[in-house]
């Protein structure tokens, strides 16, 4: 018995022993599975423009979303460098791209100016949707009175609808900023004003990245205006406006209630401000090419306009503005006549 005993155990153990160890091997695999495999990467830059000798720097990611700088190669005008960091040397436009095995990325550009390219002072733009026959616009019209009082950050313009003071292409500029009721302030183009100082104030602060400069004069009955826009950023289907406004325009106003100047109704003779007699450009702005858009690039362009008789030249002034592709005020600025003006660097 004992000898049948025997011959079983040397059966069974090794097989028990050859179980457990391909169990073993089979729980305890740690390999990594293999690399995902990377069909296209793309590459984007920390900043699209800088001073000469300072660093930028450069990040690749796979289709998947991982980051694979490490894996990469760059190349700076065609010349590869060490590294996803670069400082240019000389002033110039620069354009880089990366490699990633047989993959080859997505260019990019940045530009390189000789001293440190600075943001400008924002201007906020109002758009004052009004008329002689509206009895509300006059609260409206003297809450931006007043907040002008407080500021030299405000530029606002009276585009009067339905009396005697209408703008000839009004329709363009409801049509486009969706006014079907007055009173109605339009702010940076962007969101109807809900009349409160702090949405406004609250902006001024505001680095831009575009920069507005004017400058006119006036010989006999024609008005040139030069109009200017740098940028410290790059941008893209940028757009430039030019108004010629007037003050001091008197017009019966209807008004409902006392918003600022009395309970009077109709407001006689009430002088009216800011009001928009003329664009030298489509209402809705002009393009600027996109070879003129780039940082530390300056836009300029010469306008003229022969001034109706009508027209008190020491009431004039102009509004300019510039904004990008979805209508949005990036800055503007206001001018009287007679002027030349600088960008407001900050």
């Amino acid at each position: 018995m004992k000898k049948y005993l025997g011959v079983l155990f040397l059966f069974f153990v090794p097989f028990i022993f050859v179980s457990c160890e391909a169990d073993y091997e089979g729980v305890g695999d740690d390999t990594p599975d293999a690399d995902p495999v990377v069909k296209s990467i793309t590459l984007s830059i920390s900043e699209a423009s800088l001073a000469v000798g300072q660093e930028i720097t450069f990040q690749v990611l796979s289709d998947q979303n991982n980051i694979i700088t490490s894996s990469c190669k760059f190349f700076v005008n065609g010349t590869e460098i060490s590294g996803n960091k670069f400082k240019p040397g000389e002033p110039g436009e620069y354009s880089v791209n990366a490699t990633y095995k047989e993959l080859t990325s997505n260019t990019e550009s940045f530009l390189a100016t000789a001293t440190e390219l600075k943001d400008f002072k924002f201007n906020v733009l109002i758009e004052d949707f009004t008329g002689a026959w509206c009895g509300y616009c006059t609260r409206v019209t003297y809450k931006l009175e007043q907040l002008k009082k407080t500021t030299s950050q405000l530029n606002v313009v009276a585009a009067h609808y339905g009396d005697a003071l209408q703008y000839s292409k009004i329709s363009e500029m409801t049509n486009a900023f969706g006014v079907s009721s007055y009173p109605h302030a339009r702010l940076n183009r962007t969101t109807k004003w809900n009349e409160t100082d702090a949405a406004v104030t609250s902006l001024f602060s505001t680095k831009a990245k575009a920069g507005v400069a004017l400058e006119s004069s006036i010989s006999g009955s024609t008005l040139t205006v030069k109009f200017q826009a740098k940028f410290s950023e790059t941008g893209t289907d940028m757009l430039y406006g030019l108004f010629l406004l007037e003050d001091d325009l008197l017009l019966d106003q209807r008004n409902y209630g006392d918003f600022g100047y009395g309970s009077a109704d109709p407001l006689v003779d009430f002088k009216h401000e800011d009001v928009l007699r003329y664009s030298f450009t489509s209402p809705l702005g002009d393009n600027i090419p996109n070879d003129s858009s780039k940082a530390g690039s300056i836009f300029e362009k010469t306008l003229t306009y022969e001034l109706p008789a009508a027209y008190d030249k020491e009431n004039l002034k102009l509004v300019g503005f510039v904004t990008d592709g979805s209508k949005k005020s990036l800055n503007s600025r206001i001018s009287d006549i007679g002027l030349t003006q600088t960008f407001e660097e900050l």
